[in-house]
């Protein structure tokens, strides 16, 4: 079964945060990360087991970008094949799906914002959910330090 969720939502205005983090345990000194929300408008995953319509959000995680400022974000591609230790997730057919980003470019718009673009292969099969999507979008998206 394939979801099609290309045609049947988009993505809504997203954020961009920045936050600490560390872990004694494993090493990691304090570290600024970035995380990238974007929230899709609600749809109709067709799924039967599924409460209908589906809210849900992809989430890119773990970004270590030694950034000093937001304003270094313009002009950034956050694939994953150059971001290897960031993570993405959808959590569609009760299930978080792993998100495999191809393209992800940040730019830096006149309010402030940033305009995001992207190309995401979902893996909706590693979760027996459906096939394989790729899914593109364009949004912008607020920035937010915590």
């Amino acid at each position: 079964m394939k979801i099609k969720l290309q045609n049947k939502t988009q993505v809504e205005k997203g954020v961009i945060k920045s936050y600490w983090f560390e872990n004694e345990n494993i090493g990691l000194a304090n570290t600024l990360f970035h995380r990238i929300t974007l929230p899709l408008k609600e749809f109709d995953s067709g799924l039967d087991y599924e409460e209908q319509p589906v809210q849900t959000e992809i989430v890119l995680d773990w970004y270590n970008l030694g950034l000093s400022e937001p304003s270094e974000l313009d002009g950034l591609n956050l694939s994953h094949s150059n971001y290897s230790d960031a993570e993405g997730s959808v959590y569609i057919g009760c299930s978080h799906n792993w998100c495999d980003v191809k393209k992800l470019n940040i730019v830096k718009n006149i309010d402030g914002n940033f305009d995001v673009s992207g190309s995401i292969l979902i893996e909706f099969e590693n979760e027996g959910v459906g096939e394989n999507e790729e899914f593109t979008f364009q949004t912008s998206c607020e920035y937010i330090e915590t």
